[in-house]
């Protein structure tokens, strides 16, 4: 699969919801460092991360790509991600908008998510 597959499925996964489905994206020893908050570190704290997020919020979101770089086992990527966000809570529906940078890394033949890191590129007014 190549870096940019990895990246629609990862678009599908957040938009089902699937903690599953994003696990399988992710490498061995990934870190998730999402905003407003400390990075969550390996497999089990990713895995809760994600948890979490599906339990208080509903994704409907497309990713663009601008740059993957290829390093050897290593690559960068370089994406933004924009759509809608439905608070779970309340119901309530808010624009999304983010700016993500992606590190690969080939695991047994194949790219994983190694590192991840996003901020918002539409904070709220």
């Amino acid at each position: 699969m190549t870096i940019t597959e990895v990246i629609n499925r990862y678009e599908q996964a957040l938009n089902a919801s699937s903690t599953e489905d994003v696990l399988k994206l992710y490498g061995e020893s990934p870190v998730f460092m999402p905003q407003h908050s400390t990075a969550l570190e390996g497999r089990a704290a990713v895995q809760a991360g994600y948890e979490h997020v599906f339990r208080t919020i509903q994704l409907n979101i497309k990713f663009t790509v601008y740059e993957v770089e290829e390093f050897g086992n290593l690559a960068f990527v370089r994406t933004s991600s924009a759509g809608k966000t439905r608070i779970l809570a309340n119901n309530a529906e808010v624009n999304e908008g983010n700016n993500e940078l992606f590190i690969f890394r080939q695991e047994n033949g194949d790219w994983k998510i190694h590192r991840y890191l996003f901020a918002t590129s539409n904070p709220p007014h």
